[in-house]
């Protein structure tokens, strides 16, 4: 959009190209930032009445980008640390002939020489992966710093401190699961919209354990209640991804959310009870729609390993029967018979598996559930990200470029069209830009003689 973002220029915007394709009435999801704009954009559809599946998961927040304002706010009880820890690589590393006497330094230490890259503030996941990269080298970094302060006549609180490398080394362990959540949430080959809850879960799991920490504990709470602002009301879309698994069901919905809550004291219980509700009034929509389809069954999936996030589920089984769920389960519809049947089917959490093909199973067994599998489908192929629709985007800037400023639109379209076939042909179209990233903080490594080679700005 080359005019303001406004929300009547977004849903204008949005709304053409529904209807140059034609699909006005077939759009089941809009996954959007948190931008005030987007969200009264939604309201215009709303209007115009276009929903799918009764509008439950018409409007999806992009999880990631809240997770991105969940980790800024800690960043910025602890940014007077990680200020320092900066301040330090950027001067060792501003001066070839300073470089080189830190690499003579790392060599004393039994270090190989390494550069390292700063962050840039607007990424918190760059200033992870500068922490990581730096914690290996944290007494050198300080030892030969703090030196040089103490040479040049600077006061020592300008110093590193070990507080200071403890900070950096439990924050990359907290942001470790932030990290792992964005990455996994930003998919584009598999269902996100299962994953959602299981990422809740270990992000809460974190909060919870650090949030009485000395040193980090300020910069926890204000994750938490950031955290709390958005998903103390758990999505309906998030629900239904655990609910459609079955490996968990309702009645593991409703564990994880138990946990979830004791972790950052939140009652879901009415929430758990307007969720069932939810699923059955959804799921007599796709009744009348699919009521009367039948398929063949298909040769059943293979099993394979467990995931580590299926130990809360596994306890589950010690905690409480599975009767007293299947119970509480049939009191909630008199109708949906086929649901009710999924739903009360043995919970068995031993059957998780690191790489189960959810979409799989559910097309192994359409011939069990013929609406609740179309219910299933639907679900699992909500993106609960914007990233991948982002970096698609960014692809443009290193294609369009000074060398390049003669190009015409139709090779411009070319170009893009043939990497993203071949992205998409290797399944790296998600991939590619955050891998280059990475390695623009991780391969840094010099040899000690190219010590003095010229300094990477």
């Amino acid at each position: 959009m080359d005019f303001a973002h406004t929300a009547d220029n977004i849903f204008a915007v949005i709304l053409s190209v529904l209807e140059t394709y034609d699909i006005t009435h077939r759009i089941l999801s809009i996954t959007l930032d948190n931008a005030s704009a987007n969200t009264k954009s939604i309201a215009l559809f709303t209007e115009r009445n276009i929903q799918q599946a009764g509008g439950y998961f018409f409007h999806q927040r992009c999880a990631c980008h809240i997770i991105n304002l969940v980790v800024q706010s800690g960043l910025k009880k602890v940014s007077n640390r990680i200020e320092r820890i900066r301040d330090a690589i950027s001067w060792i590393g501003s001066s070839n002939p300073r470089f080189q006497e830190f690499g003579r330094h790392c060599t004393l230490n039994g270090l190989r020489p390494r550069r390292f890259q700063t962050d840039m503030p607007v990424r918190w996941n760059s200033t992870y992966l500068m922490l990581k990269n730096c914690l290996e080298y944290d007494t050198t970094i300080s030892g030969f710093y703090n030196m040089k302060l103490a040479e040049s006549g600077c006061p020592p609180a300008q110093s590193l401190t070990p507080d200071d490398w403890y900070v950096a080394k439990i924050f990359v362990e907290f942001l470790q699961v932030f990290y792992n959540a964005t990455v996994t949430l930003s998919g584009v080959y598999y269902p996100t919209s299962s994953q959602a809850i299981h990422q809740i879960v270990e992000m809460s799991d974190m909060l919870n354990t650090y949030r009485e920490d000395d040193l980090l504990g300020d910069a926890v709470v204000a994750m938490e209640t950031k955290f709390k602002k958005y998903w103390s009301e758990m999505p309906f879309l998030y629900a239904l991804g655990v609910i459609v698994d079955p490996r968990i069901k309702l009645a593991g919905l409703e564990y994880l959310l138990e946990f979830t809550g004791n972790k950052l004291s939140i009652d879901y219980s009415e929430q758990i009870t307007d969720i069932r509700n939810k699923l059955f009034e959804v799921f007599s929509i796709y009744e009348r729609r699919f009521g009367g389809i039948h398929t063949e069954p298909s040769p059943e999936p293979d099993r394979q390993p467990l995931p580590t996030s299926w130990s809360i589920l596994k306890r589950r089984k010690k905690d409480k029967s599975a009767s007293s769920s299947s119970s509480t389960t049939r009191s909630a519809a008199s109708s949906g018979a086929e649901l009710n049947r999924f739903l009360e089917a043995q919970f068995d959490a031993d059957e998780n598996t690191e790489n189960f093909d959810l979409l799989l199973w559910w097309k192994t067994y359409s011939y069990r559930y013929p609406v609740l599998s179309h219910l299933a489908r639907d679900i699992l192929v909500i993106p609960v990200s914007t990233v991948s629709s982002e970096q698609a985007f960014s692809t443009s800037g290193r294609i369009i470029e000074p060398r390049r400023n003669c190009l015409t639109p139709e090779m411009v379209e070319v170009l893009i069209c043939i990497r993203d076939w071949e992205h998409a042909r290797k399944r790296m179209q998600n991939k590619t830009v955050d891998e280059q990233f990475i390695q623009n903080f991780s391969n840094l490594y010099v040899d000690e003689g190219s010590a003095s080679s010229q300094v990477q700005n």
